[in-house]
């Protein structure tokens, strides 16, 4: 939030006062601002703002993360501290994925901290997020909020869990068979817990794909790429079914379905571009998956506090 005077005469000054709300904040915390002026020698400057935010209740760590593996014990503690001499009382006030997870606030110094458990609920893989409040007997935080975020995984993950090339209209498909280009699509299968995973074969139901093994990471990780015949594809919708046999009790055949679609040349398919669904061979899941999509409540974006109308 800021005021500011937009007019300043040549000569004078001007003042310009950045607020920053902490109703959530707390610890250090580094802010900043942008200033668009008409100033041709400079056009924008920044304004930097830190400092330190008492809180009376720490939370350590910030947010409650689970990650692990469908059948193994899936668990954060949060630790929580009263920084007043009057002794702290806490109570789980509502949880928003009940679903999801349980909850266990436990008291560990008389007064003093506790310790919030949460565990995973969920059967199913996937990722979740929500929130645990609580309810405290201090008049400066008299709720307090731990965000939940959830990354629960199969031991044995497929990606994608289908397959799809297409739409191509019949000019395309005609082009692709003249220059004897590939279509080509990939599979990965991941062992998300171990080191003994092995893929023994893949097969193709029909007749109009084929797929092959390409390993990625011995034990853990293979790929497998699909490639659509394209001789034997007809025209309309193209079904068929890859199977992958494993190693893995409980998931020793996995299937995920294959589609491809030949258009007739009067129908539109958005530009005539060849498209699919396929999954890179270099392309790493778990860059995306490690990060944090929960922001430090400590740091925020640089914020235009003029805006844009303000550039000249």
């Amino acid at each position: 939030m800021a005021r500011f005077d937009r007019t300043i005469p040549p000569g004078a000054e001007g003042t310009i006062t950045v607020e920053v709300k902490t109703a959530r904040l707390w610890g250090n915390i580094k802010k900043s601002a942008r200033v668009f002026s008409n100033d041709p020698e400079r056009a924008q400057i920044t304004i930097g703002m830190k400092g330190t935010i008492w809180a009376p209740i720490d939370l350590t760590p910030r947010y409650a993360n689970l990650k692990g593996v469908i059948g193994e014990a899936v668990e954060a503690v949060v630790h929580l501290r009263g920084r007043k001499k009057e002794a702290l009382v806490m109570k789980v006030a509502a949880v928003s994925i009940p679903d999801k997870v349980a909850v266990e606030l436990k008291e560990l110094e008389n007064g003093h901290s506790y310790e919030l458990k949460v565990k995973n609920k969920a059967q199913e893989g996937g990722k979740y997020t929500g929130q645990v409040k609580l309810t405290t007997n201090y008049p400066e935080m008299p709720e307090l909020i731990v965000r939940v975020r959830g990354i629960v995984k199969p031991l044995v993950e497929v990606k994608p869990t289908r397959l799809s090339f297409g739409p191509v209209s019949e000019e395309r498909l005609e082009q692709l068979k003249k220059k004897k280009r590939p279509m080509q699509g990939w599979v990965t299968v991941a062992l998300n817990k171990g080191e003994d995973f092995k893929v023994n074969k893949v097969e193709v139901e029909g007749c109009s794909f084929k797929a092959l093994i390409h390993e990625k990471r011995l034990g853990q990780k293979v790929h497998i790429l699909v490639e659509p015949i394209l001789e034997k594809l007809q025209e309309g919708l193209n079904e068929d079914r890859l199977k992958i046999y494993t190693n893995q009790k409980g998931h020793d055949v996995l299937e995920v379905p294959i589609n491809f679609e030949i258009l007739k040349k009067d129908k539109n398919i958005f530009g005539g571009g060849d498209t699919f669904e396929g999954h890179d061979l270099y392309e790493d899941e778990d860059i995306l998956e490690d990060q944090d999509i929960f922001k430090d409540p400590g740091t925020v974006e640089d914020q235009d506090i003029f805006g844009q109308e303000n550039k000249q």
